[in-house]
C-alpha cells in the first residue's frame, strides 16, 4: 500500500478524515389512527412545534406511513397557521400549500397525493400542554381516542350565531271577559 492511499503524505489525520455525523432530525410528533373497516373523518393527529407549516413539513412528511404516496398538496385549515407561500420544496419535491384561516373547528391539515388519495390530520396547537398532547397522541395511536376528540387546551367550537334578541314589549293582559262561542 502506498503512502498516498493512506493519506500519510497529504497530512490528513484519521480524525480529520472522519466527518461528524449530522444530528438526527427531530422526531415528528404524529399518531396515525389504526386501520379499521369504518370510514373516518380524521386519519391521525399531529402536534407540530410551531405554527409555521413551511418549517414543519420537512419533519412531518418523512414520518408519514410508508404506504402513503408522495404528498403533492397540503391545505392548512384553521386560525392556527401563519401565512404561507403557495409552493414549497420539501426533500426535492414541490408541495402546493393553501391556508384557509377562517374555517370553524379545530385546526387540521389535509394532505393530498394527486390522483391517489387524501389524508386529514387533526393538529394539536403547539402550545398544548405536553401531558395532554402525549395522552391524545397515545390514545389515537391505540384507537382508544378518536383523532378528532377535543383537547383540554383548546377553545370549544364556537356556538352557532344567535339572532340578536329584540326587547320584549310588555305583555298586556286581556282583562276582557272571555267570549262565548
Amino acid at each position: 500500500m502506498n503512502s498516498t492511499a493512506t493519506g500519510a503524505t497529504t497530512g490528513i489525520t484519521g480524525a480529520a478524515r472522519r466527518q461528524p455525523h449530522p444530528a438526527p432530525p427531530p422526531v415528528a410528533r404524529l399518531a396515525i389512527a389504526p386501520a379499521t373497516g369504518v370510514a373516518r373523518r380524521t386519519d391521525g393527529v399531529w402536534w407540530p412545534r410551531s405554527a409555521d407549516l413551511e418549517a414543519e413539513l420537512p419533519e412531518l412528511l418523512p414520518a408519514l406511513p410508508f404506504d402513503w404516496p408522495r404528498i403533492t398538496h397540503a391545505t392548512a385549515n384553521g386560525a392556527l397557521w401563519a401565512p404561507l407561500p403557495t409552493l414549497t420544496l420539501v426533500a426535492g419535491h414541490v408541495i402546493r400549500l393553501r391556508r384557509i384561516p377562517d374555517r370553524p373547528g379545530p385546526p387540521t391539515l389535509c394532505l393530498v397525493a394527486a390522483g391517489l388519495g387524501r389524508w386529514d390530520l387533526r393538529v394539536l396547537p403547539p402550545r398544548t400542554a405536553e401531558a395532554d398532547a402525549v395522552r391524545v397522541l397515545a390514545g389515537v395511536a391505540t384507537g382508544e381516542i378518536p383523532a378528532d376528540a377535543p383537547v383540554p387546551d383548546e377553545d370549544p367550537a364556537p356556538a352557532a350565531p344567535r339572532r340578536p334578541e329584540r326587547p320584549q314589549a310588555a305583555r298586556l293582559r286581556d282583562t276582557r271577559a272571555p267570549r262565548n262561542r
